[in-house]
């Protein structure tokens, strides 16, 4: 085949052009692109190719709503070589080029046009049908830059038979994947602590966290949670998140963990013994007993507010938890189900509900009067202040730490409890393990590294997505909320006279 096209280029050129004294690059690449497109040269190379064994290329298609850039040269250079190399190995390799047309990208270059970032605010100032009718166009803006780009450097890929996200051919086999995986039990919905930015109102990845983390100052605060029984007498409880004390439900200790009664002044404090000497000056205090944890177990302790109904369940008591420690903070560890991994678990386990002061947007509700309406990050000094005032802030200080924050849009991301779809990917586990050991990975270290650890300790994959205009298909649910199916109405209304007959 490349005999047969190097005898078409030599044929043209009738006699040996005179070698010019300066190398002129670009204009060297203008004639061999015009000579592809001439003659057709990588369709040529697909014709010729034919019957061979294949090797199939779909791109993974970038985000076209923004202008391309040098990375993206650099990208589309590894998606050419591939297919080019395989092609000279002696396999027909087709490849079909993709625009991505949907996703958080495209929602927020809608949203810096319009100039608002709040989902309800466009709800009611510009409507779902027409912020949906923008971004759908948005997504075209930039594909003549793209494809332009895309041939000036020599990318062959077939962009004429292009997919697109936002085709209904597309959308539906996406929604035929997700059948299959549910129909082999991998699916489920439950109610778990995500990584969630209340601007955009979505549950961000595992990668996703990792792009957004910042060296922050936070308070570190340490806070007397008052015994129910025992006069003058208070837990300390250390926390960097006092926005969530209005949802504590429970305070954890290590059974095993040794903790000291401290007498300073007329009052008792309880703490992890090998932590006292963090919180008090030699000679200021004195120890009149030392327990386990385990003898603290059940003990009660007045709620710092009672601002939030619990439905169920027995609050406001000490338990047992594993993820205790001493090595910093007073070895008591404030627990708010709503907003904590370890913490959702332990209220499972002790049976109580989640506690919700603030809504998904980010903003305390209503029913916490004192910090109502204020974002969830605001309401740390207003809380910290009201502790104080009613002599429950031991000590306030300053931390600085790492946090996540979005990587779109800069804000502080939130852990927060919600019901979401996930798929089960820990149940194929030693099987991804397995598989990627077969890879041949550049470096290897990846293999064994970064990628290698990831899949060791991979979590579901959290599947729910909050969107506008995301969601092509409803998944359709009984009055108890389990699963139906994945479909159109139609479909819906077709299923209910199979079941009736």
């Amino acid at each position: 085949m490349w005999r047969n096209i190097y005898s078409v280029m030599t044929a043209e050129k009738k006699s040996l052009e005179a070698v010019q004294g300066r190398y002129n690059g670009p204009s060297l690449e203008q004639d061999v692109l015009a000579f592809w497109d001439k003659h057709q040269v990588f369709e040529q190379s697909l014709v010729r190719s034919e019957g061979r064994p294949r090797f199939s290329f779909n791109e993974g298609p970038p985000t076209a709503n923004g202008k391309p850039g040098i990375h993206h040269v650099l990208a589309r250079t590894f998606k050419d070589i591939y297919p080019r190399y395989k092609t000279m190995r002696g396999y027909y390799a087709p490849r079909k080029g993709g625009w991505d047309t949907h996703g958080l990208p495209v929602e927020h270059e809608i949203e810096k046009q319009l100039g608002i970032f709040d989902k309800k605010e466009i709800e009611s100032q510009v409507g779902i049908a027409e912020f949906t009718r923008r971004c759908r166009d948005s997504v075209m803006t930039y594909i003549g830059e793209w494809e332009e780009m895309t041939r000036r450097m020599g990318y062959w890929v077939n962009l004429d038979e292009a997919y697109y996200t936002l085709d209904n051919k597309y959308i539906e086999s996406t929604w035929n994947l997700l059948q299959r995986i549910w129909d082999k039990g991998l699916i489920y919905k439950g109610y778990k602590v995500v990584p969630y930015d209340p601007r955009i109102g979505a549950t961000l990845s595992s990668h996703e966290v990792a792009q957004g983390y910042r060296e922050v100052e936070d308070p570190s605060v340490t806070v007397r949670f008052n015994l129910v029984d025992e006069d003058n007498t208070s837990f300390l409880v250390w926390t960097t998140t006092p926005w969530t004390l209005p949802s504590n439900l429970l305070l954890a200790v290590g059974p095993e963990i040794e903790y000291d009664y401290v007498r300073q002044g007329d009052e008792t404090l309880i703490i992890a013994s090998t932590r006292v000497a963090s919180y008090f000056d030699e000679d200021a205090y004195e120890i009149i007993k030392t327990v386990k944890g385990g003898d603290l177990l059940g003990k009660r302790y007045k709620r710092l507010f009672d601002f939030l109904d619990v439905a169920h369940g027995d609050p406001f008591r000490v338990v047992e938890a594993a993820f205790v420690s001493t090595e910093d903070g007073t070895g008591i560890v404030h627990t708010a189900p709503a907003y904590g991994v370890d913490d959702l678990e332990l209220g499972k386990r002790e049976g109580l509900p989640v506690v919700h002061g603030v809504g998904l947007d980010g903003y305390f509700k209503a029913e916490v009067e004192p910090v109502a309406g204020l974002f969830f990050k605001d309401a740390d000094p207003v809380i910290s202040d009201l502790l104080a005032e009613r002599g429950l802030m031991f000590l306030n200080e300053k931390i600085v730490h790492n946090y996540p924050f979005g990587w779109r849009t800069g804000d502080p991301l939130i852990y927060y409890a919600k019901e979401a779809w996930y798929i089960k990917t820990t149940a194929i586990k030693d099987r991804m393990v397995e598989l990627n050991s077969t890879i041949k990975w550049v470096p290897e270290t990846i293999r064994d590294g970064r990628f290698g650890n990831w899949l060791e300790n991979n979590v579901d994959w959290a599947l729910s997505r909050e969107r506008f205009w995301g969601t092509p298909l409803p998944v359709w649910t009984d009055g108890d909320g389990d699963f139906i199916c994945i479909g159109s109405l139609q479909e819906l209304e077709t299923l209910k006279r199979k079941k009736k007959h």
